[in-house]
């Protein structure tokens, strides 16, 4: 099994040293990191071959990380990204493709959304 490459941001040390425990512990991830929220962040994906990037906040941070994830995903658009928030328990999930569709397309997209996204509404 091909293991799935990980990069870990965190703006905390104790944080992203946590999350890099639990991540090295499970046998089909490789982790990258954890990596601070500075000015080198971009060059440093670019750098890399990815498979997601996994960003710990905490509340302080909230808009900046915001901004942070809109410059990824325009920069690397096919580049999926978790954002965990530890005070609230929430995750967040972002993913960006481009597609060349038509209406069919889309109908067909919006029939077939994955279930946790319908499941997450629910709850």
């Amino acid at each position: 099994m091909a293991k799935r490459r990980v990069a870990l941001l965190s703006e905390s040390d104790l944080l992203g040293e946590s999350l890099e425990h639990i991540l090295r512990g499970v046998e089909d991830i490789e982790t990258l990191g954890p990596w601070p929220l500075d000015h080198e962040l971009l060059p440093r994906l670019s750098q890399n071959i990815l498979d997601l990037l996994l960003i710990a906040q905490g509340k302080e941070s909230e808009e900046r990380v915001s901004r942070l994830t809109a410059q990824i995903l325009d920069t690397h658009p096919n580049l999926p990204i978790i954002r965990v928030t530890l005070d609230r328990g929430e995750l967040f999930i972002y993913a960006s493709q481009i597609l060349h569709a038509t209406s069919a397309d889309l109908i067909d997209l919006i029939h077939h959304l994955p279930a946790f996204i319908s499941f997450a509404k629910k709850t």
